[in-house]
This record gives C-alpha cells, sequence and structure tokens, in this order.
C-alpha cells in the first residue's frame, strides 16, 4: 500500500499541511496562524542550523546582494 503512495508524499503532505492551516485560520484567526506558522518556520530553522544542513553565509550572501 505504501509503494503506492509514495510518488504522491509530496502531494499528500502539502494538502494535509494547508488542511492544518485552514482549519487554524478558521479557528483562532489570521494572525495567531501566522504567528504560529512563522514560529514554525523559525524553529525548522534553528533544527536545520543544529543539525549542521543550514549554510548561513549563504543565505547571509542572498539577501546581501
Amino acid at each position: 500500500m505504501m509503494e503506492l503512495l509514495l510518488p504522491y508524499r509530496r502531494r499528500i503532505l502539502w494538502t494535509l499541511l494547508g488542511l492544518i492551516v485552514g482549519i487554524l485560520w478558521i479557528t483562532i484567526g489570521f494572525g495567531y496562524t501566522l504567528l504560529i506558522v512563522a514560529c514554525m518556520l523559525v524553529g525548522y530553522l534553528i533544527g536545520k542550523w543544529q543539525d549542521g544542513a543550514l549554510n548561513v553565509q549563504k543565505w547571509v550572501q542572498f539577501f546581501t546582494r
């Protein structure tokens, strides 16, 4: 069964993420949902940086062009 869903994993993931954000937006409002998404993004970036997979210099160069 998983082999059949494997090619569609990103579509399924993004659809579920969209559903979660939509439900949050409806229940708690746009501002709070945006704050939650921003906190999740910061947490993801910190985790990626601690794993050694985030090249900070590349990001700084990108934003200072």
